[in-house]
């Protein structure tokens, strides 16, 4: 049993490696437009930004004014971009390196995300946004995993934590009954 758990977990480290490969280039191409003034976008990116609000419908991501309503989620933004982005590298180099010590850092980073992904799917799904149930469903499935795969990152990372810190006591009432 525990080596089905172990490749489990190594499974599980190796979605976590791709989800965050992947998120740098998605903040730095993709997330970081709707901060920036539309002159310095470059059009080929325009085009992919006018995929996501023209074509899927997505309130979000809108270059420009954007939705008045809509501040919170580019301050959401700007987050990503200077406190989630450097800690993406961090999460690359200790899942690559199989770090002991990155359960902590993605326990927190994983109870954030989650905790974050509920006021945008609760507009998607809820919201006073102008889209049809099935335009508010595509969106949302696109959604969906930035809050299923951080949350599984914080269950994981939280049995982990709870493990090492029951080793840890186990450990020093051992040492003090020894002394």
């Amino acid at each position: 049993m525990a080596g089905s758990s172990t490749a489990l977990r190594r499974g599980l480290d190796k979605l976590y490696l791709w989800y965050f490969v992947s998120h740098i280039p998605i903040t730095l191409l993709i997330d970081v437009q709707p901060l920036m003034p539309p002159s310095m976008i470059p059009q080929a990116l325009l085009g992919l930004n006018r995929l996501l609000t023209d074509t899927l419908g997505d309130p979000f991501m809108i270059v420009g004014p954007g939705h008045p309503e809509l501040v919170w989620f580019r301050s959401m933004l700007a987050c990503e971009l200077v406190l989630q982005l450097p800690f993406f590298l961090y999460a690359v180099w200790a899942l690559w390196t199989g770090c002991p010590r990155r359960h902590l850092p993605l326990l927190i980073y994983g109870v954030h995300v989650s905790t974050t992904m509920a006021p945008i799917l609760g507009t998607l799904i809820r919201g006073e946004i102008n889209r049809t149930c099935s335009e508010r469903m595509l969106l949302v499935s696109i959604y969906l995993p930035y809050l299923l795969i951080p949350l599984s990152m914080a269950l994981v990372s939280f049995s982990e934590c709870s493990q090492a810190l029951a080793a840890a006591q186990a450990t020093s009432q051992s040492k003090r009954k020894t002394a």
